[in-house]
């Protein structure tokens, strides 16, 4: 799904943008256990363009892969991103137009809870992982989508939502392995964890 007025204003800003390259950087370095020094990264759902920047700057990789589904973000993100080793795509999450196997890292920076069938999207994200690839993910879980300000203002698919274990199950399913627990931050509004193919 698209995001709304509302969730643009949110994701597209200077706090966002802070945020994310400072207290999610860390988290996702942490987590990947350093740097992402000479890795292929995919990010799914690239919005304006800052994603990217966080995985070149503050998570070392060699070049970046990217793209959403709304055309407008990636305009955005090109203009933003010039002259970086980043390939940008209007593209679903669904359906990843990356060879398997041909990922050595995905980022999602909270996307797949605006999915309606997010099963599917982890089934992708696998797919295009390398034996050993990891997934870095920051999540919205149920509960926090239920809450009356997300449910007033925001624009996110109702049914087969997850909470952080269905995820973390999910993810099993489909030969992604948690390098560790999954971890609750912002008072229980996102989770952020790590997950290893096998």
């Amino acid at each position: 799904m698209k995001l709304n007025g509302v969730e643009r204003a949110l994701m597209n800003n200077p706090i966002r943008a802070a945020h994310q390259h400072h207290r999610e950087a860390a988290w996702f370095q942490r987590l990947a256990g350093g740097s992402l020094a000479s890795q292929h990264v995919l990010e799914v759902g690239c919005g304006r363009g800052v994603g990217a920047e966080v995985i070149l700057d503050r998570l070392g990789a060699a070049e970046v892969t990217a793209f959403d589904l709304d055309e407008s973000m990636v305009d955005l993100a090109s203009k933003r991103l010039r002259g970086r080793p980043v390939s940008l795509s209007v593209g679903d999450i669904c359906e990843i137009a990356v060879p398997a196997a041909g990922i050595d890292t995905v980022v999602d920076f909270g996307i797949i809870h605006h999915v309606p069938g997010w099963q599917l999207a982890v089934a992708e994200i696998a797919r295009v992982l390398r034996p050993g690839g990891l997934l870095l993910f920051e999540e919205v879980p149920r509960h926090f989508l239920d809450s009356w300000a997300f449910r007033t203002f925001t624009v996110h698919p109702r049914e087969n939502r997850f909470e952080a274990d269905e995820f973390g199950a999910e993810l099993a399913r489909n030969g992604l392995h948690g390098t560790g627990r999954i971890e609750r931050h912002l008072g229980g509004m996102v989770f952020v964890g790590a997950a290893r193919k096998t």
